[in-house]
């Protein structure tokens, strides 16, 4: 066997493999044999008919197709094999006689690993940026448990202001506005964001009693009537405010309790933004000859975790797509760059696990399968023997292994690990542009 091959744009090899006519007579002869034992031909023993006869009954096309079924899987596995590349998807393969009718040619076309080429991510710099938590943000967190906890008490001498709710109705509308439809009654805060900017800037400075006008631009003109104007009476800020909203038993231990919650909440944002700009800054050095059937399989993800969520709510994906005016097509063409960017960033963040050497062991693989057991809170082995089931745990090691790389990346980019790059080992993913064995 012959093997030529080349890569194409998009991570795609194209191999030509001539199959020598002995190699094929041995296929037929093969298939004839396979195939006389499961064939009953008239006047002959099942497997007692001559190759001629047999032949004449099933049809030569019946019998090289079988002759096919078995050599073309036979001969791509060894041309992979031979040019050294690592598919990722199905072949398509062409069959062809080969030259002078003698022999077959194929032409087999598959997606392959991409070749990562990675900078020296130890040389960039992103800053380690930090914002500590202040008295002013733990006065919001506090302020904000005190609305919520306030209650709507009417003010008939009082003007609407923004932050107050008022009670409306809708005297006269044009159609095509939704919330405001004439005789609706509503209670609505001012600056909350449920009616056109122009009709909520209208009621600024209303009294009970008063009709309000605006202009809302491409629809018309919207009248309502202010039945009442409301504002929240807000709980005093004292220890027990604390009682009544937590289980803190003075102010100063809530504000505590809050600092520390807002302390862990900005650690962890930080430390995910953190992440992303490190990986945005190796991936806008890096190089990613990114395969169309990587990225399919990532819209694809990335449709069923919508689904998901959106069934959660109570809808479907066809629902949300009507109230967005669009069709699927054009959501999965807004999700592309977001699905391009996923898949780029899992094999850089390999391509650098394989250049520092970086493994997953047992025992980190145990802790992982005991903190997931505790989330779902699930015995240990029936979650291992989950993970057992379809690759799972192979996709665990995985998923911790880019975890790695990812923390190895942010060191190396704030500056905590030495400039001086590691030994290079090659992150070999695809053959060269071009080559061929015999």
């Amino acid at each position: 066997m012959k093997v030529e091959w080349r890569t194409e744009p998009g991570s795609r090899a194209v191999l030509e493999i001539e199959v020598p006519e002995d190699d094929v007579t041995r296929a037929m002869d093969q298939a004839y044999a396979a195939l006389v034992r499961r064939v009953q031909v008239p006047g002959f023993r099942r497997g007692r008919a001559p190759r001629p006869i047999f032949e004449r009954h099933i049809g030569t096309d019946a019998l090289r197709e079988e002759a096919l079924r078995q050599l073309v899987p036979d001969q791509y596995a060894e041309a992979i094999s031979q040019a050294g590349i690592a598919p990722i998807t199905r072949p398509s393969i062409q069959v062809k006689d080969g030259p002078d009718g003698k022999g077959l040619h194929l032409t087999a076309t598959v997606d392959v690993y991409p070749t990562v080429t990675l900078p020296d991510y130890r040389a960039i710099r992103v800053p380690r940026e930090t914002n500590p938590v202040t008295d002013a943000d733990v006065d919001r967190a506090v302020e904000d448990i005190r609305t919520r906890h306030g209650r709507l008490a009417s003010t008939p001498d009082e003007t609407a202001r923004r932050g107050d709710f008022v009670l409306l109705n809708v005297t006269a509308a044009p159609q095509g506005l939704e919330r405001l439809q004439p005789g609706r009654e509503l209670l609505v805060e001012i600056g909350g964001g449920l009616l056109p900017a122009p009709v909520e800037a209208a009621l600024e400075g209303a009294r009970a009693g008063e009709d309000r006008t605006a202009q809302v631009e491409g629809a018309g003109e919207v009248t309502v009537h202010v039945g009442d104007v409301r504002r929240k009476d807000l709980p005093p800020l004292d220890d027990a405010f604390a009682r009544m909203v937590s289980d803190q038993p003075t102010l100063a231990a809530l504000r505590d309790s809050l600092r520390a919650r807002l302390t862990r909440e900005r650690a962890e944002d930080e430390t995910r933004e953190r992440r992303e700009r490190a990986l945005d800054a190796v991936l806008a050095q890096s190089a990613v000859d990114l395969p169309e059937s990587l990225v399919r399989h990532e819209l694809e993800h990335m449709l069923e975790d919508l689904s998901s969520r959106l069934q959660s709510r109570g809808l479907s994906v066809e629902s949300y797509l009507r109230s967005q005016e669009k069709d699927e097509a054009a959501l999965l063409a807004e999700m592309r760059p977001g699905a391009e960017r996923r898949v780029r960033g899992r094999l850089v963040l390999e391509a650098v696990a394989e250049r520092e050497g970086l493994a997953v062991t047992e025992e980190e693989i145990a802790a992982e399968v005991e903190k997931l057991a505790g989330d779902l809170k699930q015995d240990i082995p029936k979650v291992s023997a989950w993970l057992a089931e379809g690759g799972r745990r192979e996709g665990l090691r995985e998923s911790l292994l880019r975890r790695k790389a990812m923390t190895l990346l942010v060191d190396a980019v704030t500056g905590v690990l030495a400039a001086a790059p590691p030994p290079q080992v090659p992150a070999a993913q695809t053959p060269g542009e071009s080559g061929a064995s015999a």
